[in-house]
């Protein structure tokens, strides 16, 4: 029974760190419909392979210890920010 929780939590970790980072930035920086899915999901883990460990260079270079919990924190931070900025700018899209 512990197997399957170890399968499920590296599934879900690896999901979490090398794909939602670069999935929301995807949209951020590539408009809906200017690629496909397929691409899409080959710049999520190219942009999620690139944009996490270089803020958890920068952050550690700051002071920020490096340990699971601030990782968590650092990557819940990239896709809040991300998320926020795709809500606004389709609010602010939305009125024009």
């Amino acid at each position: 029974m512990d197997y399957i929780f170890e399968v499920a939590k590296i599934i879900s970790g690896g999901a979490y760190v090398l794909f939602l980072p670069g999935f929301l930035l995807s949209f951020a920086f590539l408009r809906r419909g200017s690629i496909d899915y397929i691409e899409r999901v080959a710049v999520s883990c190219a942009l999620s392979i690139s944009v996490v460990p270089l803020v958890v260079f920068y952050l550690y270079q700051l002071g920020v210890d490096i340990s699971p919990l601030s990782v968590f924190l650092e990557i819940l931070a990239i896709l809040t920010l991300t998320f926020l900025y795709l809500f606004v700018t389709n609010i602010y899209l939305a009125d024009k």
